[in-house]
This record gives C-alpha cells, structure tokens and sequence, in this order.
C-alpha cells in the first residue's frame, strides 16, 4: 500500500467521523466537531504522506498537483 493510498484512507476515516459527529452530536458543538474532525484529517493525511512517502511518490504527487492546475 503506497503513501498516498494511506493518506487517502485517513482523511476518509476522519470526513466519516466528521460527518457522523454533524449529523448525531447536538447543533452548536456537532458542526464545531465535524469541522475540526475534517481539518485534523487532512493535516494529518498529508503529515503521514510526508513523513513515509519516498521522494519517488513526493516529486509524482507534486507532478500530479501542477498537471491539474488550480
């Protein structure tokens, strides 16, 4: 399993949380929560991506990243 399939599989795992903590925490603290879920995910997804990617993986993420364009 490669670096960017574990990255994708932990910022799911933390939109679901997310998601579930809108939808069955009560109003004010359930979208705070999903919100802070999400955002822990995503820099958490890509701290784990930097930390056991291989420069091979980095240069074709970054490649990816510039091919798409904004």
């Amino acid at each position: 399993m490669g670096a960017q399939t574990i990255r994708f599989l932990i910022q799911l795992g933390f939109a679901f949380a997310g998601l579930a903590a809108v939808v069955f925490v009560p109003a004010p603290h359930g979208p705070a929560l999903g919100l802070i879920l999400v955002i822990f995910g995503l820099w958490l997804g890509r701290r784990v991506f930097r930390r056991i990617a291989s420069l091979d993986e980095v240069k074709a993420d970054l490649r990816q990243r510039v091919d798409d364009g904004p």
